[in-house]
């Protein structure tokens, strides 16, 4: 009888592993913190591409989206693996939208420049093209600027080779043709001096580049924010404007921060100073009156929060006048001498001033209280979708325990109707039998435990290299 006990423990597990699979594979894909990374907007998805996380260095990119009709989390790596999908690290990278239909991403730059990679966002595809003509001499150029034009052009300035404790800062001017695949070269003519960690905003063809860190002449600083350098990809043309600075003198000087285009006006937000966060987390440029000015946002979940949040190597996105602000590192949350990584997602709100705090897991759920990111004609079917889905996945698992418990009854009757015939072999209890060793999550991970603090480089390392900063 000793078999038909362990046939009756094995179908018992089984069934148990069975209700698990299901419950498992209900999960949501939950992203990791990270810095130096970039986001794309395509549609209603926010592609996310590389970042580090401080925990030994990854053989290749993350690459994930956030889906706004969906309101889901989708890992791109895991959809299309072994299918060329795997790129290579990347930090301080760039990625913009090119190609004939304006629906492919092109990754340029990091520690593999000039090799790209482009991201097909109807399959999810990852490649490296083959790219015509001359290519670029460098080997390795880091957080440089870059916008795309509705040419298909990809606009490239700046960038820094770093090594060890050694920064090389560029005023390389390149241009790549999304569409025919090819390096173009960009006037160089009045331009500004070498520098990296800056923004490039497009406005009406024309190319505003803000902050950063910059060399001229051997000289180390960073750029005023009443110096503003203007490029005309028309004309293709380099100027230099003297823009009014906000009461106090502001905004101050920053590197790693952020810029959208709302309406006009460039809006800037986060960034560092010498180790330390500036005094404005945000602040908006009129391209028309060329005027800083300092915008006050409130937090209506939060009142009494007297400052918005401090990052620098974050990602901004603007969605319908409203900016989700994404990772990158916390400058008030210092970790083992390192930046602390931030886990919180940021949302301004331009329509009324405001700005909340929010969690990945929050922007999977419809009935969150804080702004809706996409129109809400996208998001009409979502509540519906949701709910067919969760109705299908409940019905799933009732109908694997009701399949348990049928099965269950039929054994425990079937033991008794064998003891009646006097078949004594069975144990009296099943209480030495343990499932403590199931364990299982609803959601998977990008990062199995917290990330270590022990790595050899971030970027907050090598601008502290520099002695010689004003």
């Amino acid at each position: 009888m000793c078999h038909k006990i362990l046939n009756y423990h094995f179908m018992l597990s089984l069934l148990i592993q069975l209700f698990l699979w299901v419950t498992i594979i209900n999960g949501q894909f939950i992203p990791g913190p990270r810095s130096g990374h970039t986001a794309t907007l395509i549609g209603d998805k926010i592609y996310f591409i590389g970042g580090y996380n401080f925990s030994i260095s990854p053989k290749e990119s993350d690459v994930f989206y956030y889906d706004g009709n969906k309101l889901a989390w989708v890992e791109v790596n895991s959809q299309v693996s072994g299918q060329d999908a795997d790129m290579p690290f990347q930090l301080g990278h760039t990625a913009n939208i090119g190609g004939l239909k304006q629906d492919l991403i092109f990754f340029i730059g990091g520690g593999r420049f000039p090799i790209i990679y482009q991201l097909d966002t109807k399959t999810n595809k990852i490649t490296s093209p083959i790219i015509l003509g001359d290519f670029p001499s460098r080997d390795n150029l880091m957080f440089m600027s870059s916008v795309s034009s509705y040419e298909g052009k990809i606009y490239l300035f700046g960038g820094g080779k770093i090594e060890t404790d050694i920064i090389t800062l560029y005023s390389n001017h390149y241009i790549f043709n999304t569409k025919n695949l090819n390096w173009e070269d960009g006037s160089l003519v009045g331009a500004p001096p070498a520098r990296y960690k800056h923004t490039a905003t497009l406005v009406n063809e024309i190319i505003y580049y803000i902050g950063g860190i910059q060399i001229n002449n051997s000289y180390v600083s960073y750029p005023s924010m009443s110096d503003i350098y203007r490029y005309s990809t028309i004309s293709n043309t380099w100027s230099l404007e003297v823009v009014t600075l906000a009461p106090g003198n502001t905004p101050g000087r920053r590197l790693g921060h952020s810029a959208v285009l709302v309406e006009g006006k460039i809006c800037i937000f986060g960034g560092s100073f010498n180790n330390s966060s500036p005094i404005e987390s945000i602040a908006m440029l009129d391209t028309s009156t060329l005027e800083w000015s300092i915008p006050h946002f409130k937090n209506p979940r939060r009142p009494n929060m007297p400052t918005l949040p401090n990052l620098v190597y974050h990602t901004a996105t603007l969605i319908d006048k409203r900016m989700l602000v994404a990772f990158g590192n916390d400058t008030d949350n210092p970790v083992n001498g390192y930046k602390g990584l931030n886990n919180n997602f940021y949302i301004f709100d331009f329509n009324n001033n405001e700005w909340y705090i929010s969690t990945a897991d929050e922007l999977m759920n419809p009935s969150s209280n804080i702004p809706k990111l996409f129109s809400s004609s996208t998001s009409a079917g979502i509540s519906s979708n949701r709910s067919a889905i969760i109705g299908s996945s409940v019905g799933i698992v009732l109908g694997v325990l009701v399949l348990i418990v049928g099965i269950l009854i039929f054994v425990y009757y079937r033991r008794k109707k064998n003891q009646s015939k006097g078949d004594v072999g069975y144990l009296a209890d099943d209480s030495n039998i343990s499932y403590d060793k199931f364990s299982f999550s609803q959601r998977s991970t990008l990062y199995l435990s917290q990330p270590s603090m022990q790595c050899q480089f971030t970027p907050e390392q090598c601008i502290s290299n520099i002695n010689n900063l004003t």
